[in-house]
């Protein structure tokens, strides 16, 4: 039976993920309905997303000839620009602010910027303003309410959104969105203008209307933030996805124009197809493991394969299209539930995780722009391709990579803890059956977990553990080593590592047998 979306993880004995803001409730059934509804008009209307401008080509003015690019081109440049500027800054400002801006008044700011730029650009093409500074304006003013908006549901997503439930809400919002996109190119004008601000309204109001103070301090000090590098190498891999999405879609902003329609098609699946995944999965979800390291590998090669056979028999690039546009909506759509996760975790703030990858999503869409107006048509199809096949090697290459590092314990705990004793690899799910019971010592070997999680509590609250150091000790007294954990958590190894070590040094232990013998007890 599936699980609904508002129950805890299946895990035996698995504690919660970690948030680090004192909430300790899973949002209810409305709460997520809401999160859906919200997030959902955002992607629709988000003017830095081609989803949703690319149903602006209907009014009169952009047929009209100004340039190579035309209005739309110099709007959505000027757009993606400005806005990669500003996200570059605001994670340069989270990584040296002691604390960030207040919720509200960020919020605030941002919903009333995002509300007059949906009814600014709605007028200028609605009354064919053929001004081309008016455009340059409205990319920039859009650029900076985009970019509020991106912090502020981050903020939401971050406190709200646990693994599972970020596949759940960003999946079904993908979904939703795909259909209010599909309806702008359905409805008249001015319905789809009423539309559009309908979802911007719905988008800006949603986000303070859920949002709670969190009940602990906030944000750690600046001097006790982790360096740039740990956030990359915690989610620089499930980012790529989002990346190569943004490049490739630029890329192919003629064809994605005329095929809008496979495209909304696509993300709708992908977005149905990764709620069925998080609802119907038993088992923990691991950053390096399920659909980023397993399923998207194939699924790009699935697509390469494709586009070979369909230009071999000369069936046109119709079935390719859909196949292309599957694979880089579904690595969207995980992309966003994973920075989601990781963001949840506390070890970066919100604002550090979502402004890095805005960053590099308009980056990588400006780029994208940029090459597809300089290659001629047939050169188009060429570069997805191209893209696709790096995209799919870095898969491949970055698991074999992760998987041997596992094997090998490069990850894992034994120099950097001080563990005396080799620690069993865990991949991306649950580790082999006997592998972990043969490395458990004598006295351990057999046991029942009688009293397990209390034994475990009790240890914490003697040895003042932490709310972070209770739930790695739990991984750690299950057989887990660093590399498990620290996927499990969505956060860096080497902040498992100190933690481990930490708990190490406040048990007086030197091993993770140590650990073993503490929690369990002999069968009698």
């Amino acid at each position: 039976m599936a699980k609904s979306a508002d129950m805890p993880d299946a895990v035996p004995r698995a504690p919660r993920p970690f948030r680090g803001d004192g909430d300790g409730a899973d949002p209810s059934r409305g709460m997520l309905a809401l999160l859906v509804l919200g997030l959902g008009c955002l992607f629709s209307s988000l003017l830095i997303y081609s989803g949703t401008v690319i149903s602006f080509l209907r009014f009169p003015v952009f047929s009209l000839a100004l340039g190579p690019a035309g209005f739309m081109g110099m709007f959505a440049e000027t757009t993606l620009l400005v806005a990669t500027l500003i996200a570059a800054v605001l994670a340069a400002m989270s990584l040296r602010r002691s604390r960030p801006l207040p919720f509200m008044a960020l919020g605030a700011v941002a919903a009333v910027a995002y509300l007059c730029c949906a009814l600014g650009f709605g007028f200028a093409c609605y009354f064919a303003v053929d001004i081309p500074t008016v455009y340059l304006l409205l990319g920039a003013a859009a650029a900076v309410a985009d970019c509020g908006m991106a912090l502020v549901w981050g903020r939401v997503c971050a406190r709200r959104l646990s693994i599972r439930l970020a596949l759940v809400v960003v999946g079904a919002a993908s979904a939703l969105s795909a259909v209010l996109c599909f309806l702008y190119g359905w409805l008249p004008l001015e319905g789809m203008l009423g539309l559009l601000f309908v979802c911007s309204a719905v988008a800006a109001v949603v986000p303070l209307a859920v949002h709670e103070p969190p009940a602990s301090q906030g944000e750690p000090a600046a001097a006790d933030r982790p360096a740039l590098a740990s956030l990359f190498d915690v989610a620089g891999m499930p980012s790529l996805g989002l990346v190569a999405f943004a490049f490739a879609m630029a890329v192919m902003r003629t064809a994605f124009n005329e095929g809008q329609g496979a495209y909304l098609g696509a993300l709708a699946l992908s977005g149905a197809g990764v709620v069925a995944f998080a609802l119907l999965k038993r088992g923990p979800f691991l950053l390096s493991g399920g659909l980023q390291q397993t399923f998207l590998p194939i699924f790009a090669l699935v697509v390469l394969a494709g586009v070979s056979i369909t230009a071999t028999l000369g069936w046109g690039g119709g079935a390719s299209d859909w196949l292309t546009y599957g694979l880089y909506s579904m690595a969207a759509v995980l992309t966003l539930a994973t920075l989601c996760a990781v963001a949840h975790a506390g070890e970066f703030s919100a604002d550090l995780v979502f402004s890095v990858a805005l960053c590099a999503f308009c980056g990588a869409s400006f780029l994208g722009q940029q090459v597809g107006g300089a290659l001629p048509d047939e050169m188009i199809s060429v570069t997805v391709t191209l893209t696709t096949t790096l995209y799919a090697f870095a898969l491949v290459l970055v698991s074999h990579v992760r998987r041997r590092s596992e094997a090998d314990g490069i990850l894992g705990d034994a120099g950097a803890s001080g563990e005396t004793s080799p620690v069993p690899a865990v991949g991306s799910g649950a580790p082999a059956a006997g592998a972990e019971e043969a490395s458990l010592p004598d006295a351990a070997r057999g046991c029942e977990p009688r009293g397990f999680a209390g034994r475990c509590a009790e240890l914490a609250d003697a040895h003042g553990l932490t709310a972070r150091e209770r739930e790695i000790l739990t991984y750690l007294a299950e057989g887990h080593n660093g590399s498990y954990i620290a996927s499990a958590l969505f956060i860096s190894p080497n902040t498992a590592r100190t933690h481990i070590h930490n708990i190490y040094r406040k048990l007086n232990i030197s091993s993770r047998e140590d650990i073993l013998r503490l929690t369990r007890e002999p069968r009698p």
